[in-house]
């Protein structure tokens, strides 16, 4: 009887120590999904073109306004973009470098520093669904602590939240596939507003090498607007002007 009842303690002493460990093993895995997304997504140096359309009215195709982007991008942090149509707005441009942000307006000839809460806002000139600090680089390790809330055969999601209480988002969620790791879909969450956007990443392709989505579209749930990002164009690994990752030479 000794003996059995000693046993029995040794298999409940292990479930514990086993239940224990499971939020710790999710931890992990959510942490090597995450890095491994970051390293895919990572480039030393890109350049894109892109068309932007913007509905005001997310569920009406007919009235948008459009924009063709060049970007620029370096390392995990550092973005550079510029409007090259329309005209009425043609040589706006967009620095961003860590938590930081600038906007150049070419018909004043003045550079506006983004910072902060502001990082929330959609660009000024532009608007749009797409706030400063979605246009903005860095690694999701770096800005957020993922837990994984779902694993099955198709692939993971993730609940990331800020490592920083001054963030612009107060919460996550990004679908990962199991097919390289591609992203399928992050969620916005705030505070005040709750799942603020979505944005679904669309129609892969292999641009210079690398697996990319080539239509990005953002719904703002709130305004019930949509944003759609086509690449036209996209090239990998070439040498960029060091003005343009300079907040005091970019927009010259």
């Amino acid at each position: 009887m000794n003996r059995t009842f000693e046993r029995l303690i040794r298999i409940a002493a292990a479930a514990v120590m086993a239940a224990a460990a499971l939020p710790l093993a999710a931890q992990e895995d959510a942490l090597s999904v995450i890095r491994e997304v970051d390293r895919r997504q990572r480039v030393d140096t890109s350049r894109t073109r892109t068309a932007m359309r913007i509905y005001p009215d997310g569920s009406e195709d007919t009235e948008y306004r459009e924009f063709v982007i060049e970007g620029y991008e370096r390392g995990d942090s550092e973005s550079y973009r510029e409007v090259l149509e329309p005209r009425s707005v043609k040589g706006l441009k967009i620095l961003s470098a860590g938590d930081d942000a600038w906007l150049f307006f070419p018909s004043t000839g003045r550079v506006r520093k983004i910072a902060g809460t502001s990082r929330g806002e959609s660009v000024q000139g532009i608007g749009g669904d797409f706030s400063y600090e979605d246009l903005g680089g860095g690694r999701f390790e770096e800005k957020y602590e993922f837990r994984l809330i779902s694993n099955d055969p198709g692939g993971w999601i993730l609940e990331g939240t800020p490592r920083k209480p001054e963030g612009v988002y107060s919460r996550l969620v990004i679908r990962v596939s199991r097919e390289g790791y591609r992203t399928e879909s992050i969620e916005f969450h705030t505070a005040k507003d709750g799942r603020l956007k979505t944005l679904e990443f669309l129609e892969y392709r292999i641009l210079g090498d690398r697996d990319t989505a080539t239509r990005l579209v953002m719904s703002n749930h709130r305004k019930g607007s949509r944003t759609v990002v086509t690449i036209l164009s996209a090239a990998y690994g070439m040498p960029v002007p060091e003005k343009l990752f300079n907040p005091t030479q970019f927009y010259k």
